[in-house]
This record gives structure tokens, sequence and C-alpha cells, in this order.
């Protein structure tokens, strides 16, 4: 059981001022923070506690914050990630909610093992502040979602836009 993240962030990349990049990875192996008993897996109120997928997932993320001129922001991030899913009944380590001693064999597990799910995430927002802390922001979404065992791809597509008043702007990446 284990799980490793490493990453690199470059302030004022390439001698652009305001420029950062910033580039992760993440790898758990499959069963990491699950446990015999549900009280003591890895969890707080039945939210996974060390990552949003769980165990049994690969993932690579790329972030780039720019702000061109004063009161504009631009942040662009894109996440693609594979994961194994548990299928007809087997467990094989994804959910860290299952008792882990369900498992099928106790080796020969790889990180995606199962019906292994991958997933592309971009997403690009461009905001300005009118006054301090009021936002004017447009922003864009793009989700790819397939699963091994089907052919047919979930694609969402989401163009929002609003005022946000002294308050951190959301995101939804998973």
């Amino acid at each position: 059981k284990w799980g490793i993240q490493l990453g690199l962030k470059y302030v004022d990349a390439f001698g652009v001022r305001n420029l950062d990049i910033q580039l992760e990875t993440n790898r758990v192996r499959p069963f990491t923070y699950a446990h015999y008993d549900t009280v003591s897996n890895y969890t707080h109120y039945n939210q996974p506690l060390a990552h949003p997928l769980g165990a049994n997932f690969q993932e690579f993320l790329g972030i780039i914050r720019y702000q061109p001129a004063p009161k504009w922001n631009i942040y662009l991030q894109a996440i693609y990630y594979y994961k194994g899913l548990d299928s007809t009944g087997k467990n094989f380590g994804g959910n860290i909610f299952r008792d882990y001693r369900t498992r099928t064999t106790n080796d020969g597990f790889k990180i995606g093992s199962g019906n292994k799910a991958t997933c592309l995430n971009g997403y690009l927002q461009v905001s300005y502040e009118l006054k301090e802390n009021l936002f004017l922001e447009l922003s864009g979404q793009y989700r790819h979602f397939k699963l091994q065992n089907n052919p047919a791809a979930t694609i969402t597509t989401l163009i929002m836009a609003g005022i946000r008043l002294n308050m951190f702007s959301r995101r939804y990446d998973f």
C-alpha cells in the first residue's frame, strides 16, 4: 500500500513576469487507504482524505496562472487520469470504502486493474477585478470520461459567467 505525489512549480516562467507553471503527478496503488473495518479506512464523513479519486489511479495535472495586466487573471488547468474501477462485484482496490479482504487474489494487482476509466478534464478561466474583491469571470470546462468496457464516452462542456464577491473561485476537477 503506497501513494506518491511529485510536483514542480516554475514562478515567473521563462522570464515572463506573473506567469506561473505547475506540473504534478499522483500515483496510488490499489487498496491503499482501505481497511477491513469501515471505521478505520482513510476517510472522514464518507469523503476520502488523501485524494478524491481514492486509490488505484495515476493522475497528471498541469496548471498555468498568468496575470497579463493589473486586475486581469488567466487560469488554465488540465487533468488527465486513469483509474481501475470495480466490476461485476469484484474488488479491484479503487473503492476505499470496501473491505480489502474481499479482493479476488492477494497479488497481481496493478494501477488501473479492473474496469479501467480514463478522464481528461480541461478548464479555462479569465477574470477581471472591477473593485477590490469584486470579480467578473468567464470560464469554460471540457470533460471527456471513458470506461474501457463501454465504447461510448461521456463528454461534458460547460460555459460559465458570473460575478464573484470576496470568495474563492469554485472549480469542479473530477
